[in-house]
């Protein structure tokens, strides 16, 4: 009976052996199958953004706003107001004042008003009715130089009654400004001075120059639509590639514990043989044992 439970020792030696071995065995895809996964979600994290890299996208950012702006308020004046010469039909006109004829102060019946320099952009409105037109006003009225018609911006500074007709004397505010020739008409009056922004009058009358919208809307706009399709572009690649990543460390895992299951047949079957082999050498008869 000794020998006996000393064989069964020996034979069960191997059998913890091989169940240690294949224990490892599985363990190491479980290992594997982990830090492979780790690596897939380290690839595809987001790195964090550098403070640098904040200011750079706020700039960009800012750059942007300020030039959709831009391009915003020019392209309005330039509907307002197209041509040089001209006073749109928009109940709002952006003028440019070419001239320095309002540049100054000037008094009427004790009343003092100040005018505007040349290269500021004068807002109107109207043309209003002719009992609306007072003196003090600033109107844009159209008149004939030889033979062509021009349009004038001077302060009403007498109201007369001509015939029975309204009609207006007008003049400039600056000193120098002589006293309008000619009496003006309500007809003749295209618009009624609300405010002005001084310089103003100067970009808008050179973005109407030539080509230069062109350089200064439309191509900046151009590649501000350009440069914002890139990073739409960029965008989807990037979430393609994190689904990618993400199927890829699916796949990987699904591997991983296919490895496992495979391994785990492979310690039962062993483990199942050594059994059966046991068993086997139990059921042998040993010298000096009777049948």
């Amino acid at each position: 009976m000794e020998e006996k439970e000393q064989l069964k020792a020996e034979t069960a030696l191997p059998t913890e052996d091989v169940t240690e071995t294949s224990s490892t065995a599985v363990e190491a895809p479980v290992a594997d199958a982990s830090t492979e996964q780790k690596g897939a979600n380290d690839k595809k994290g987001d790195k964090p953004m550098t403070k640098k890299k904040k200011i750079l996208n706020g700039i960009l950012l800012g750059v942007q706003i300020l030039l959709v702006v831009v391009a915003l308020i020019l392209t309005i004046a330039m509907i307002m107001n197209p041509k040089q010469g001209e006073v749109s039909s928009a109940g709002l006109k952006l003028l440019p004042v070419l001239s320095d004829s309002m540049d100054g102060e000037r008094e009427i019946d004790g009343v003092v008003y100040k005018g505007f320099p040349a290269g500021a952009l004068v807002f109107a409105t109207g043309p209003h009715a002719e009992d609306d037109y007072e003196v003090g006003d600033v109107i844009t009225f159209e008149f004939m130089k030889d033979g062509e018609r021009e349009l004038n911006t001077h302060r009403i500074v007498k109201v007369e009654i001509v015939d029975g007709v309204r009609k207006y004397r007008t003049q400039g505010d600056n000193p120098n400004a002589p006293l309008d020739s000619t009496l003006k008409v309500a007809g003749s009056v295209q618009a009624v001075y609300s405010f002005h922004i001084n310089k103003l009058g100067y970009a808008l009358t050179w973005v109407r120059s030539g080509y230069n919208f062109i350089y200064v809307i439309i191509i900046p706009l151009g590649l501000l639509l350009l440069y914002n399709i890139y990073l739409v572009a960029q965008i989807v690649i990037e979430g393609r590639m994190k689904k990618a990543n993400a199927v890829a460390a699916e796949q990987a895992k699904q591997a991983a514990l296919a490895s496992i299951d495979e391994e785990e047949i492979k310690r039962r079957a062993i483990e199942e043989y050594l059994k059966s082999q046991a068993a086997a050498k139990d059921d042998t008869p040993h010298d000096g044992e009777s049948e």
